[in-house]
């Protein structure tokens, strides 16, 4: 059986100096999440979801002030976030997660590349992220960043080898012919 969410979420090191954290990085990471499945998808919005949560809920989830965190909150918090960690975490939570992971059903996995809208700077082209996603478990098992100068194909056996992959098929795109 899989660990609980919030078991992974208290897993992610917070890198907010002592003084500064006002929330703890769990309940911000899980509003995160819910408000994200509830739709929203800027800081903005959010914030603005968390703010609508009622004192209850936000005991729950270990917060004692009366508001959840605002949209600044977010943004210094997801600046300085161990990515790497949360999705290692997440990863392996939707691996151990549901009834499928129970019964090892890696049957097919997919590799696909994307670059994150709205990364590009004047600096460089933007972030490159190529995800292996298993549609039996509904979730991304495996993601990492592609270096600039690096092409999808050596990135993926880099991903590749750190999955559980025995008696699967994996599939990818045009761009993984060569």
């Amino acid at each position: 059986m899989g660990r609980a969410l919030w078991a992974v979420l208290e897993g992610v090191p917070d890198r907010r100096e002592a003084s500064g954290r006002r929330y703890p990085l769990p309940a911000i990471l899980a509003i995160t999440v819910a408000a994200m499945l509830a739709g929203r998808t800027s800081l903005a919005a959010i914030a603005r979801w968390g703010r609508r949560l009622d004192r209850e809920a936000l005991r729950v989830l270990g917060i004692m002030r009366p508001r959840a965190p605002c949209h600044s909150t977010y943004h210094y918090v997801f600046r300085d976030l161990d990515v790497d960690a949360l999705e290692a975490g997440l990863a392996a939570w939707v691996r151990g997660a549901g009834a499928a992971a129970e019964l090892g059903d890696l049957s097919h996995v997919a590799l696909d590349g994307k670059r994150l809208r709205g990364s590009r700077t004047a600096e460089g082209p933007g972030v490159h992220l190529l995800a292996a996603f298993c549609r039996s478990l509904r979730g991304v098992i495996g993601q990492l960043r592609v270096a600039p100068d690096a092409n999808e194909i050596t990135a993926a056996l880099e991903l590749l080898k750190g999955l559980p992959l025995e008696g699967t098929l994996v599939t990818g795109d045009a761009e993984f012919t060569q």
